[in-house]
């Protein structure tokens, strides 16, 4: 049996992840199958694991402990449908997921399936005459109703994310990782591309094993950006101290051309507050 985590309160609120593992490591550290992140995580803080017909919620010695449903747990508790796992500054709703359809139909008996084929075909059938633009399954034409049934359609494919979207930024990003000390920028530029690859694949209602992995780049990108951007406030302070006003003008120069939008630190915007003028050309990206 497969259960999911829902994210029900914090960063990624509304996220979904689903796991068919016996048993899922939640920490800081990046070795977790959910990272998250934040001082308040231990490095390995947490497991779900697989006791019997059910899972049970492990505390692994975290320094800030385990919230099941608003109460601190000792050890191992019993886990139930809908019940809140507050782990730091996030709090995930557990609950238990079906099996995938093809599993389910490998399952199922030669007479199931021909029965659960005919019921599909005639609700194909049903649902193309209601769903014909204008029609509504009578032969009375609803012309007012056409455009919002478009808009629907629209919204569910939207719904179901964008896998190849999803992947391709997310090679972009990798690329950008790997050639981070040819620029300082490309690590910015790779975490915005984990970041658009992650919006892709919100939606899906199923996420895979990618959107697990790009939680964690995310997470480390943004600690390294942090740290650069540290650095940077730390020269230019040093800078600031000692009257080397142009010293200090290059270094957040420097900040706006590594962090060209908003970035985790805040580092682009102490620049725009601190820069005198800009270098000609210079937009706020």
């Amino acid at each position: 049996m497969a259960f999911a985590l829902t994210i029900a309160q914090g960063k990624g609120r509304g996220r979904r992840f689903r796991f068919g593992s016996d048993g899922v490591s939640i920490g800081r550290a990046p070795g977790n199958d959910v990272v998250l992140n934040h001082a308040a995580v231990s490095r390995v803080h947490a497991r779900i694991e697989r006791d019997g017909g059910g899972f049970v919620l492990l505390d692994r010695a975290s320094a800030n402990g385990v919230e099941l449903n608003g109460a601190g747990i000792a050890g191992r508790a019993q886990l139930r449908e809908g019940d809140l796992i507050a782990v730091g500054p996030v709090t995930f709703r557990f609950g238990f997921a079906p099996a995938p359809p093809v599993r389910a139909w490998r399952r199922m008996s030669r007479p199931a399936r021909s029965g659960f084929v005919a019921a599909l075909v005639l609700l194909a059938s049903t649902s193309a005459l209601l769903r014909w633009p204008g029609m509504d399954g009578t032969g009375r034409t609803r012309l007012d109703e056409s455009p919002q049934l478009g808009r629907r359609s629209a919204d569910r494919d939207r719904a179901r994310g964008d896998p190849a979207a999803a992947r391709a930024a997310y090679e972009r990003g990798r690329r950008k990782l790997q050639e981070r000390r040819v620029a300082p920028r490309n690590l910015y530029d790779a975490w915005r591309s984990f970041l658009e690859a992650q919006r892709a694949l919100e939606t899906d209602p199923e996420p895979a094993a990618l959107e697990q992995e790009l939680a964690g780049l995310v997470a480390g990108c943004e600690r390294d950006l942090r740290r650069e951007c540290d650095a940077l406030l730390f020269r230019a302070a040093r800078f600031e101290r000692y009257g080397q006003q142009e010293a200090e003008q290059r270094t957040w120069r420097e900040a706006m051309l590594r962090f060209p939008g908003d970035d985790p630190g805040g580092c682009r915007r102490r620049a725009q507050q601190n820069l005198v003028s800009g270098p000609p050309g210079e937009g706020d990206g």
